[in-house]
C-alpha cells in the first residue's frame, strides 16, 4: 500500500472523531443558550447529557456500522446508520452530512418526542 493510499477503517475512525467534534460544538453551542448538555466520549462511543435524557451515538471503525439512541424517561428512540470506505454517513433514509446528523441529534434531545425534528427512525415506549 502507498502512502497515498488509506484503509476505509482509518477513513472511517476520521470522519467518526470528526461526527464526535462537531456534536461536542452543537452542545456547547446549545448551551450558551442557558441549557446545559454534558458530552463525554471514548473510543467508538460519545453521550450527550440533557436533563433526563441522553444521546448515545456507538460506532466499529472497522465494519462501519455505527447505532444510535435517545432515552428519555417515557420512551427511547433507536437507529442505525453506516460510515462507509469514502467517509459518508448513510442512514436508512438515505446519506446525511455530517454536521446535519450532528445539529439533528442535538436537537432531538431538546424537543418532546411529539415535537421532535423529523429524524425517521425507530420510537419505543
Amino acid at each position: 500500500m502507498s502512502e497515498m493510499e488509506v484503509y476505509p477503517a482509518e477513513v472511517r475512525r476520521h470522519v467518526w472523531e470528526s461526527l464526535v467534534s462537531m456534536m461536542q460544538v452543537y452542545a456547547h453551542a446549545a448551551s450558551l443558550n442557558g441549557k446545559e448538555y454534558a458530552v463525554t466520549s471514548a473510543s467508538g462511543k460519545v453521550l450527550v447529557k440533557y436533563q433526563d435524557r441522553v444521546l448515545t451515538v456507538s460506532f466499529n471503525p472497522e465494519t462501519g456500522n455505527a447505532s444510535w439512541s435517545v432515552t428519555r424517561p417515557t420512551c427511547e428512540e433507536v437507529g442505525e446508520f453506516h460510515i462507509d470506505e469514502h467517509g459518508a454517513l448513510v442512514f436508512p433514509a438515505g446519506p446525511k452530512a455530517l454536521d446535519t446528523a450532528a445539529m439533528d441529534w442535538i436537537a432531538l434531545l431538546d424537543h418532546d418526542h411529539a415535537t421532535r425534528p423529523v429524524v425517521n427512525e425507530n420510537v419505543r415506549s
